[in-house]
């Protein structure tokens, strides 16, 4: 298992030695909008290992930052950089002040006495003196030591004004020992990186943090080695820690060498074709520029690259250069949902919501880091940003991610939002095993899909909208089409296609930081009205297009399902931003048929928010209009003391409007679509039940088959009896799953 702490605690040079120097180090000082730093050049150091845990090394450290003023950062450059910033810069800088003042008292203590007294004090006080910038706090106990013995007789020849005088003078050195009293090595830790990367990280969780968890990670390439997470619970704080040493920050140092080597090469090459110009080809391009760099490091240094040390290299080399460094890392995390970087950057570490959680993180990225980015993120999406546009929107299909930026002036700085997309279409199953939602609500939004219900989902951000949208794409038969409307492409297009579902995606003008050379979206979805017999998908309802959506609504988008997502916390919320916000009047509001609400909540009070759908209601047909609290009525209801969803008496009593529709569409009983409706919840807990030892069987290629095999057996069923036995549908479908779960690999 790859053991990121052993190797960097390798790395930070844990080694004691013996050899003195109090030469100042190679140092210069820079002054920029995060404040002053001083960088010790350690490349031509022969002495120390870079770090304040070697006694010569700290020698020369802290007789470099003697005299300095306020400064916000130390940094180390050797391959690796080590930065010393925050409480442990504080930290340092009170042990140089302390020597530097030792070292000055000492100077001053032949001023004392008469000159003829015993002359072993004296010794003491240059022995401390000189421990002092070698080991300031052995020196600290050594001077309370000398305190203590300071009260007692001296020599046979002391005298009195002596002992008195020297007395004052211990006293002095004690009280500055005490100034850095209580501190101690451990809690002196650098952030890393290597010297290609302006990324770094915290080398080791704060003292007394709890280890919680760990994990394994296989990078976003298939050839870097795993990622090694661990998760800690901060000390005195319900907060977490995610922690993570990326393979860069701790790799050998020949291979640190000889990227860094293929990197300079490749910075005073002259580039023999415009590949790197083109944002889709870049990553190509320095690939293979630095496979060729990489090559000629190894032959110059009497290295031999074998075929996959050469591909992990240059992957590394890419990752740095012309990707998203150790953004990439973080994205290769299924556990992670959301990565926040805030401004002004450096000064706070990225924020990263892991299965739910919100978790502090020991990666802090810089201010080139996020100016690169954007420059990037700018060429890929061809979309502008800068002053007078200072919000950039969009999709990052190879990591399966929307990315969100903002800058001056409406913030200081920039501020990303990284929202991780699940790599596989959601399936309602997978939802039923996440608690999400219950089986019966999802047997019940199963069938108000299939019976061409017209849906909106409603719901905070981060609440799971999107993600209800696509697993309820997937309840729309492989044998209708599908027509999807949105500005930054997240609905799973590609993999409903390539699973046999046929989806026509349509992408309209950012709201926020689009061209205006893109369609909008209201156009968008008069041209997909004039496209034929489909069902009709809205990526998110925000303004004029909720008209020709109301429009596709009241005509029943020729029979099918429509659907969409909007912003809000509540039904009434919807009806607000729509009927008020919008202007759709509420006779059209009255299309949509039902409502489902996606929130978050804290079961049990818990500091973990977990997603759930909270409620379901359909919309009366004959209301009072403008009255939103005549226009609802709950189909489900959520209940925080059991953290369930539970259907309401509407059901059972059987005044359900939405199911009544669907029960004339389809020539049953009401009775009968409720019992229906029950045998499809069924189906969804068998499948998530399944799922929990083979989990392949609720993705959408396994699942699609078994939603296939339990309609053909209701038709089975149906075409025998004249009428349609869900129990005997639902046994024969158990009968087929057992079958596929004997299949499995």
């Amino acid at each position: 298992m790859f053991d990121g702490a052993r190797i960097v605690r390798r790395i930070l040079g844990l080694a004691i030695s013996d050899s003195g120097n109090k030469t100042p180090c190679e140092a210069r000082t820079k002054t920029g909008t995060t404040g002053t730093e001083v960088i010790i050049n350690c490349t031509r150091c022969l002495h120390g290992r870079s770090s304040m845990d070697d006694p010569e090394c700290r020698e020369g450290i802290l007789t470099t930052l003697a005299g300095k003023g306020r400064i916000e950062r130390l940094q180390l450059e050797r391959d690796f950089v080590r930065e010393y910033a925050h409480m442990s810069l504080q930290t340092i800088l009170s042990m140089a002040t302390f020597c530097e003042n030792v070292k000055l008292q000492a100077s001053a203590f032949s001023t004392f006495g008469c000159g003829r007294c015993d002359e072993r004090r004296g010794n003491d006080i240059a022995r401390i003196s000189a421990l002092a910038y070698r080991d300031p706090l052995d020196a600290a106990i050594e001077i309370k030591s000398l305190y203590a013995e300071s009260f007692e007789a001296g020599g046979t020849t002391s005298c009195g004004p002596c002992v008195d005088r020297y007395a004052s003078f211990a006293g002095d050195l004690a009280i500055m020992a005490r100034e850095i009293e209580g501190i101690s090595y451990a809690g002196i830790v650098p952030y890393i990186r290597p010297r290609f990367s302006r990324s770094r990280i915290l080398a080791e969780p704060p003292e007394g943090s709890t280890f919680l968890r760990s994990y394994d990670v296989e990078g976003t390439d298939g050839l870097s080695p795993l990622l090694h997470i661990s998760l800690y619970r901060l000390p005195d704080s319900l907060e977490k820690l995610y922690f993570v040493v990326p393979w860069e920050y701790a790799m050998d140092g020949k291979d640190l060498s000889m990227i860094v080597t293929a990197r300079e090469r490749l910075l005073r090459q002259r580039p023999y074709d415009d590949g790197f110009m083109d944002p889709e080809g870049a990553r190509t391009y320095f690939t293979r520029q630095a496979r060729e760099s990489l090559v000629e490091a190894a032959r110059e240094t009497g290295v031999y690259l074998d075929r996959p040390r050469l591909e992990r290299l240059s992957l590394s080399f890419v990752k740095y250069t012309s990707g998203l460094g150790i953004i990439e890392d973080l994205l290769s995390d299924p556990h992670i949902q959301d990565v926040y970087v805030n401004a002004p950057v450096g000064a706070t570490s990225l924020h990263i919501v892991v299965d739910g959680e919100e978790c502090a993180s020991n990666v802090y990225l810089s201010e080139s880091d996020v100016d690169s980015m954007i420059s990037r993120l700018r060429a890929i999406s061809g979309r502008p940003f800068s002053e007078a546009s200072p919000v950039l929107d969009m999709d990052l299909g190879q990591f399966h991610t929307r990315v969100s930026v903002i800058g001056n002036p409406l913030t200081k700085g920039l501020a990303y939002a990284f929202r991780r997309h699940k790599k596989t279409p959601w399936t309602l199953p997978q939802l039923v095993s996440k608690k999400m939602i219950s089986p019966y609500a999802a047997g019940l939004l199963s069938v108000l899909v299939d019976g061409q219900s017209s849906l909106l989902i409603t719901g905070s951000r981060g609440a799971g909208k999107t993600s209800l949208l696509s697993a309820l794409m997937l309840e729309i038969s492989r044998s209708y089409r599908i027509l999807t409307i949105e500005d930054t492409p997240e609905l799973p297009i590609e993999d409903m296609q390539r699973h046999g579902w046929k989806v026509q995606g349509i992408g309209t003008r950012s709201a926020v930081s689009g061209s205006e050379a893109e369609l909008r979206a209201s156009d968008a979805l008069r041209a997909a009205l004039r496209l034929g017999d489909s069902a009709i998908v809205l990526g998110e309802v925000r303004g004029t297009e909720a008209r020709s959506l109301y429009e596709a609504m009241r005509v029943g988008a020729s029979g099918n399902s429509v659907m969409g997502t909007i912003h809000g916390a509540s039904c009434r919320d919807v009806y607000e931003r729509v009927v008020h916000d919008i202007g759709v009047p509420p006779a059209s509001f009255r299309a949509t048929d039902v409502v489902a609400v996606c929130s978050t909540v804290r079961p049990g009070g818990s500091v973990t928010r977990e997603r759930r759908v909270t409620q379901v209601a359909e919309i009366v047909k004959r209301g009072v209009d403008d009255d939103p609290e005549s226009t609802f009525s709950d189909l489900l209801r959520y209940s925080a003391e059991v953290d369930s969803l539970s259907p309401t008496d509407r059901i059972d009593t059987g005044r359900s409007e939405a199911l009544q529709a669907i029960s004339r569409r389809w020539g049953l009983s009401l009775e009968e679509v409720c019992t229906g409706v029950s045998a499809r919840g069924e189906m969804m807990k068998a499948v998530s039940d399944a799922g929990d030892l083979w989990p392949p069987v609720m993705e959408a290629p396994v699942y699609a088959r078994c939603v296939d095999k339990y309609r053909a057996c209701c038709e089975a069923v149906r075409r025998e009896h004249g009428t349609i036995d869900y129990n005997e549908a639902l046994a024969s479908w158990r009968q087929w799953l057992a079958t596929v779960n004997r299949e499995k690999p």
